[in-house]
């Protein structure tokens, strides 16, 4: 397996989980999940700037894939 194959992997992987997580908070707590979702983002977004220690190419996917799951659940969510 090639190190793309297997960044490329790790963020299918990741999206995957954490989409279908969010999900299940979806449906526990419809009336708070957007807040939550947006709040998760907030501190993702600054998690994602903050990289001074070098989290390397596997660590941005699944933290790329983490935040795309995110905004994807809150598209979802807004456009109804």
């Amino acid at each position: 397996m090639s190190m793309t194959s297997y960044i490329d992997d790790r963020y299918d992987d990741t999206f995957e989980l954490v989409h279908e997580n969010l999900e299940k908070i979806v449906l526990k707590n419809p009336d708070s999940a957007e807040s939550l979702i947006r709040g998760r983002l907030k501190s993702l977004y600054v998690r994602q700037g903050n990289d001074w220690t070098g989290r390397g190419a596997i660590g941005n996917a699944g933290l790329d894939a983490t935040i795309a799951a995110h905004e994807s659940l809150l598209v979802q969510l807004t456009s109804h």
